[in-house]
């Protein structure tokens, strides 16, 4: 029997329904994601658009994150006549074949040619710099998530996606404490958002992530193709970080191992060798054009492997443990794909390992249990999510639950970012208002290339932002100098600088806290060796002081080389001694510039 013309178009009307059911439910996640997206970038943007609209400086993006002006730096390196490096803080040639951090700067070199297409303006550039790093590590986690998990609800993957991003593991204790002291935001002023820092993480995480999934396309799909992309992925974040390959290659080690031995044939071990060798090429190509070895420009960098096993105990803690249990309650798990467990599997074993890693690469030679702090986060973030998917109950019978849970984690995680950001900005605020000044100070245009720059810790860091103009010491220099440089031009600088501010050998003998005057990394080891090299370094200051304290013709021609002297301070807790000042420069001019006091002089 024929059907009526609206029974038809009743029928007709629930199959098409029914067909298109799948393409509303993909069309409704994908707003759900978009909206939570646009979330976090207005969290993350918070403390940018609020501190520049308080100081109404637009010129440098807001300090929201140590080093940043270093990385910005980094971007601009100019060269002298014969094309050598310049140290943009001493205006000193440093041959960038020699460090690590003139060698893997790939991603200020890309923000070098983003900043160009705005005509140089470094705010506008890093904000949107900024956003397109965070919307890429949203995305990559978002296709992990939804392409691995055994169950991908929308409300479980927007949970997981929050916890990378709107929390912070390696934070846990201190954001236990601020919580505590709720609703004062005094605790949450020592947190900052987990990728608020531009180039370092911010780079290496999306790639990781993307490596991550590679990995598990590759071991499921048995073809070249996602070999052949991985190989890339990690290529490029070695020339970026190279610290993230220490992780990817070591999830790739756990990995490979169950996909060869669970393969008897040939097929499985070409692959896995063909690829090693294509990374090996690719990164040998890049490491060795022009380079003469990983140094870090620390004068007490020690040799490549020293066992100190005695350090393990210290580096041993709490998120170690529950990467352990989070790797183990992987392995175990009977919903999670072979090839998904295995490399999660090295994802965490890999982690565990590198933070354990100063116990036998010294912390002074590539400081890696130091930068394995970088991966921890999301390390347990993406196991933890895989496993709590893996452990939950069938959908049918625990649907709602999981969904209510992965909702209160989301709010849960984005009000503390919401708080954490404030927070950060009012912290972050007092350093922000000095940097306007500074701004507005040197667009006057007094500041001239053959002048010299005194200015306090950290704010040093701005000039070579703002000038050609050399400044007297500036702590990140260090990272951009040689060994032979630091011991000799840093080490002088420094000295001088402590001078200045009425320190003195008297003090040197006496002080165990150099490092809030400069030394990256070189007294933060753990265990005996730390006073070994505290001995070393005042061994090493010592014949400056003496020199500078007596007046010596040599620290007096240092200063003649300049035009004029600027010493740029604080008008409530200025830094600066002025008698010590006027040992070697002739005060002239004092004038306020917000909360600055610029002092000009000429050298005696």
């Amino acid at each position: 029997m024929t059907p009526s013309v609206p029974e038809q178009a009743i029928a007709d009307s629930a199959s098409v329904t029914t067909a298109d059911s799948p393409v509303r439910s993909r069309s409704t996640r994908r707003v759900a994601y978009l909206i939570f997206i646009l979330v976090i970038l207005s969290v993350y943007s918070y403390p940018a658009l609020r501190t520049a609209s308080i100081t109404g400086s637009w010129r440098l993006p807001a300090a929201s994150a140590p080093d940043l002006a270093l990385y910005l730096s980094l971007s601009r390196i100019e060269h002298d006549s014969a094309g050598v490096d310049l140290n943009p803080y001493y205006r000193v040639g440093v041959p960038g074949n020699a460090l690590g951090a003139l060698k893997f700067r790939l991603g200020p070199v890309l923000f070098g040619l983003l900043a160009h297409l705005f005509g140089g303006r470094l705010w506008p550039a890093l904000f949107v710099w900024n956003l397109l790093w965070w919307s890429c590590l949203c995305l990559v986690a978002i296709w992990l998530f939804q392409r691995f998990l055994p169950q991908a609800p929308t409300e479980f993957v927007v949970g997981g996606l929050a916890l990378l991003m709107l929390f912070n593991f390696g934070m846990l204790t201190q954001s236990i404490r601020a919580w505590m002291h709720f609703p004062s935001l005094s605790g949450f002023e020592s947190l900052q958002l987990t990728y608020i820092r531009p180039f370092y993480p911010q780079i290496a995480i999306p790639l990781l992530i993307c490596y991550v999934g590679l990995q598990i396309h590759a071991l499921r799909k048995r073809t070249i193709a996602p070999w052949v992309l991985m190989a890339l992925v990690q290529c490029s974040a070695f020339a970026t970080f190279p610290y993230a390959v220490v992780m990817m290659a070591g999830t790739t080690a756990v990995a490979a191992c169950w996909y060869v031995l669970s393969r008897a044939h040939k097929v499985a071990w070409r692959i896995v060798l063909g690829y090693a060798l294509l990374c090996f090429v690719l990164d040998s190509a890049f490491l060795f054009y022009k380079f003469t070895g990983f140094r870090t420009g620390l004068p007490g960098q020690k040799s490549l492997i020293h066992i100190q096993l005695s350090l393990l105990p210290l580096m041993i803690g709490k998120l170690w443990i529950l990467m352990g249990v989070l790797v183990v309650a992987t392995l175990v798990s009977r919903k999670l794909a072979p090839e998904v467990k295995w490399t999660l599997a090295g994802m965490g074993v890999t982690s565990m390992l590198f933070v354990l890693a100063d116990a036998v690469v010294p912390e002074s030679t590539l400081m890696l249990s130091d930068h394995a702090g970088y991966f921890v986060h999301s390390t347990i973030v993406i196991l933890l999510t895989f496993a709590v998917s893996a452990y939950t109950p069938s959908p049918e019978r625990a649907s709602i639950l999981l969904r209510r849970v992965a909702l209160a984690v989301s709010c849960s995680c984005l009000l503390n970012a919401v708080l954490v950001a404030e927070a950060s900005t009012r912290q972050n605020l007092p350093e922000n208002l000095e940097q306007a000044d500074m701004v507005r100070w040197f667009e006057r245009g007094q500041v001239a290339h053959d002048d010299l720059v005194i200015a306090q810790y950290d704010s040093c860091a701005w000039v070579p932002l703002l000038s050609d103009a050399e400044s007297l010491f500036c702590r990140p220099a260090q990272v951009l100098l040689t060994p032979q440089q630091n011991l000799q031009l840093q080490r002088f600088r420094e000295v001088l600088y402590l001078y200045f501010i009425g320190r003195d050998h008297q003090w040197l003998e006496t002080t165990t806290q150099l490092e809030r005057y400069g030394f990256y990394f070189e007294l933060t080891g753990k265990g005996a060796g730390r006073e070994q090299r505290l001995d070393e370094v005042r061994s090493e200051m010592r014949p400056f002081f003496e020199q500078v304290e007596r007046g010596d013709p040599a620290v007096k021609e240092f200063f003649h080389r300049f035009r004029k002297v600027w010493i740029v301070q604080e008008a409530q807790s200025p830094l600066f001694v002025d008698s010590r000042l006027s040992s070697y420069l002739d005060l002239q001019a004092r004038e306020p510039i917000g909360g600055l006091v610029i002092t000009s002089s000429i050298p005696k």
